[in-house]
């Protein structure tokens, strides 16, 4: 209730002007464009603006402040170009495709412009998130790995100490995002008021259509989700989920992106038949804390994708008993999380077997190559006016057979003068 009371509070307010936007700003950004060739919804790509005479930047900076004057974005970026992807070859089905959003790339322009601000202000105010590694500068994936798999190796060292490990997919976390629930996070957060009532307006009567070659879906308005294909996407969301970590502060829990991972530790001084029990007891606690989350956020967790892994030294374990919503969570013996597999007994051995047959084979593949390069080492070098009349007579290469067999002297003159001239 407190999201949507927040939400229409802010729909009330009139719209504040951003800063000024300065043309160091326009260039920054406008250094940033990739040569792509893809078509946007305005008929424009990005090697367009790439390539656009400098001159022009100045009608552009004075395009934008004045929409910034106005506290508003461009009417027209608010349209999406969706194309479908094939994951299945020529024929998929429709749950087997991924749309690909294309927004206009002169609103994408600006959006980097207020995307910088917004990131400058969460650095002043120390906005980020020790857990969270997704979409954070300086922040990597294997840094996240490493340091889960760390937490659980420290702890299942003692004996008959274990560790429950929860992963948690969230059901289309980002086309999920809803907005008053967003909104109210940013002013939890004291976002400033002129860029909160801006990215409202910029959520606002949001649309797409669907091209499949000439055809044309008509249009369909968006109401929920983060905008694929903008740069302030990834950002919104990081701050949509800010709170996450404080649900769970008495348990350990790792964050990519939407990726979360949930650690609950044994008593070093029980059993691991009486751990087993408190796990469970523990998950179920876990799993209630989630649940209020998702139900307040309206993310939804996707049940049949969670995971449950119980992390031990011990040959034959019980496992716990974990329920969502009395729907019972499959434990697994190997998790692949951000790409990587994660073991119940933490071993490195058959990921590291799979990088070595990796190696191996493309070692193999290049040993033909390596075996030609070898039988060319025994060619006779020639002089370069040889190689020019060689190579005049339709023998171009000098890692060809032919050329191996004229690189003598003598066998070029008799190809010119003797018994080899009519071949």
């Amino acid at each position: 209730m407190k999201a949507i009371e927040d939400y229409e509070e802010i729909s009330y307010l009139p719209d504040y002007p951003l800063d000024k936007i300065r043309m160091d700003e326009v260039i920054q950004q406008w250094k940033k464009f990739k040569c792509k060739r893809a078509i946007d919804s305005a008929g424009t790509a990005a090697l367009l603006f790439k390539n656009l005479p400098t001159e022009y930047l100045n009608v552009i900076t004075v395009l934008f402040d004045k929409c910034a004057k106005k506290g508003l974005c461009l009417k027209e970026s608010k349209y999406a170009k969706v194309i479908c992807l094939s994951k299945d070859g020529l024929y998929p089905k429709e749950n087997r495709l991924r749309p690909i959003s294309l927004l206009p790339n002169l609103g994408k322009w600006m959006e980097r412009i207020v995307h910088d601000r917004l990131i400058k202000w969460c650095d002043a105010k120390g906005i980020h998130v020790d857990e969270q590694s997704g979409f954070t500068p300086e922040r990597r994936l294997q840094t996240r790995i490493i340091s889960m798999c760390d937490d659980l190796r420290l702890t299942i060292t003692a004996p008959n100490r274990p560790a429950l490990i929860l992963f948690v997919d969230f059901m289309s976390a980002f086309d999920r995002v809803w907005y008053p629930a967003l909104i109210h996070n940013l002013k939890e957060l004291g976002l400033p008021s002129q860029l909160l009532r801006w990215i409202y307006n910029w959520l606002q009567d949001r649309s797409m259509s669907v091209y499949f070659g000439d055809a044309v879906s008509r249009k369909v308005k968006i109401s929920v989700g983060a905008p694929q294909g903008s740069i302030l996407a990834a950002t919104l969301f990081r701050l949509h989920v800010y709170f996450l970590p404080k649900y769970f502060a008495q348990f350990t829990m790792h964050l990519f992106a939407d990726d979360l991972a949930i650690i609950i530790y044994g008593a070093l001084e029980k059993r691991f038949s009486d751990n087993t029990i408190q796990l469970e007891m523990q998950a179920k606690i876990a799993l209630e804390i989630l649940e209020k989350f998702a139900d307040n956020m309206i993310l939804p967790v996707n049940v049949s994708k969670t995971k449950a892994m119980l992390v031990h030294n011990v040959v034959a374990p019980q496992l716990p008993v974990v329920e969502y919503k009395r729907i019972v969570i499959e434990f697994v013996l190997i998790f692949k999380y951000l790409g990587i597999e994660i073991r119940a007994k933490l071993g490195w051995g058959i990921y590291i077997q799979n990088r070595v047959a990796i190696i191996r084979n493309v070692y193999a593949a290049l040993q033909p190559g390596r075996r030609r390069a070898k039988e060319h080492q025994h060619h006779i070098k020639i002089s370069l006016n040889e190689y020019n009349y060689l190579k005049s007579i339709g023998i171009r290469s000098q890692h060809t057979s032919q050329m191996a067999f004229f690189t003598n002297l003598k066998i070029v003159e008799n190809l010119v003068f003797g018994k080899y001239k009519d071949k």
